[in-house]
């Protein structure tokens, strides 16, 4: 299949594209969508989440219930979720209900209702989450590491759980209808289709829904702050009666998926710790037994933001200096060694393999369609991504990390118990 010629792009109304992909699979489509508007795009983090969360409590015409009722009775399903920039909606549903699932999409989408009886039962459920979370070693681990390397202002950055509990409790129903009317509306929505539509029935529906709404009224983001200066640190977060810790090790990288260098960088990363068959859970898990669990990733680099790439692992608080020890000599070994042609051929494949199989159903399918969109990409990047990894050169992927890689300053964060 080439993305070139099966999918179909247009732009019905003004500010609004669409992207469809007729498959073989029948009587069924899968619909996904997204619009600027994400967290980054309020001063309260949590206005958009709670608005997106808030989208399927009920509209200006149905209730809640009206609008379960009606999916339930055709066995189709409407989900919203906000992230850092977007505001996203997935579907799914039969081709004979496909009128009644877009034109529910469109009044929840622009004339939600807000209860302020719904709001009130989100907003103790998400604080209690949170709540919860203040004793998941990895998630408090992770928040300490990332706000060490980024400063508060930098979209990579993460408030601690007590403050987005307090943002939380701050959010009212005034805030979501002020968010909803100048954040929604057309301008940058983006819907891709798969399964068994045409172009011509979507883009009917979406004139019929969508036509006439109005245009957002979104700032433009910047690119935000700097990360903080690289430096050697570590910092430790005491949590009562843990069976296990966690370590976040790595550092922030100055380069973005737009630089050449990211695709050798993540592919030298991936062979680090990317998988089960990665040096690092060969060595420190397999080898040593010394974690239950260990990787490495890049992270943070869309949208021309430098990123940057960790290491993580979980160890029983007695082993967590002989862990954290371990895995800095295999990044180590890593860093000033490199990486094999044997181990680049064998990730090449997996990682071409993981791809295919991705675009095995029609959500993989629409989420990648999506995702390139949204990142201002030419469809043609997705037929070109399988030679993109091929044609990575084993001396310059040993370069790339060292050129991006400083073993001297390592951020380490741990969070557990004994810390």
């Amino acid at each position: 299949m080439k993305f070139k010629e099966s999918v179909i792009i247009d732009e019905p109304v003004k500010g609004l594209s669409t992207f469809v992909i007729p498959t073989k699979v029948r009587d069924v489509i899968t619909i996904s969508g997204s619009m600027l508007g994400g967290m980054l795009f309020s001063n309260n983090h949590k206005i958009s989440s709670l608005t997106s969360s808030m989208l399927d409590k009920g509209t200006q015409k149905k209730t809640k219930h009206e609008i379960s009722n009606i999916l339930e009775s055709m066995g189709a399903e409407i989900s919203f979720i906000s992230s850092n920039r977007h505001i996203n909606f997935t579907a799914h549903c039969l081709k004979s209900d496909i009128d009644t699932v877009v034109e529910l999409i469109a009044e929840q989408l622009r004339e939600p209702a807000f209860p302020e009886n719904e709001l009130d039962i989100l907003k103790k459920r998400m604080i209690a989450n949170l709540e919860i979370s203040k004793d998941d070693t990895k998630k408090q681990a992770l928040i300490n590491f990332l706000r060490n390397i980024y400063p508060d202002d930098h979209h990579n950055s993460r408030s601690t759980i007590s403050d987005s509990i307090n943002h939380i409790e701050l959010v009212k129903t005034k805030d979501l209808n002020i968010f909803h009317n100048n954040s929604f509306g057309l301008g940058s929505l983006k819907v891709a289709a798969a399964g068994d539509i045409s172009s011509d029935l979507l883009n009917g529906l979406i004139k019929t829904n969508f036509d006439g709404w109005k245009q957002q009224k979104i700032k433009q983001l910047s690119n935000g702050s700097l990360a903080n200066k690289r430096m050697k640190s570590e910092n430790n977060i005491e949590i009562k009666d843990k069976t296990s810790s966690d370590v976040y090790i790595g550092q922030t990288v100055e380069l973005s998926e737009h630089n050449k260098d990211y695709l050798s960088l993540m592919m030298g990363i991936y062979i680090l710790g990317g998988n089960f068959s990665a040096r690092l859970m060969q060595t420190v898990r397999d080898e040593q037994g010394l974690t239950y669990g260990i990787g490495s990733t890049i992270a943070g680099c869309g949208y021309g933001i430098n990123g940057h790439w960790h290491t993580w692992g979980t160890f029983s608080p007695k082993l967590v200096e002989q862990g954290i020890n371990s895995t800095i000599i295999e990044i180590d070994k890593w860093y000033k060694n490199g990486i094999t042609q044997k181990e680049l051929n064998a990730k090449k494949t997996t990682l071409n393999g993981l791809y295919q199989v991705s675009l095995d159903t029609t959500g993989g399918l629409i989420d990648k369609i999506l995702t390139n969109a949204e990142k201002g990409r030419d469809i043609k990047y997705l037929d070109n991504y399988t030679n993109l990894i091929n044609t990575l050169d084993n001396d310059n992927i040993n370069k790339v990390i060292n050129k991006y890689i400083d073993p001297q300053k390592f951020t380490t964060t741990i969070a557990g118990s004994d810390v």
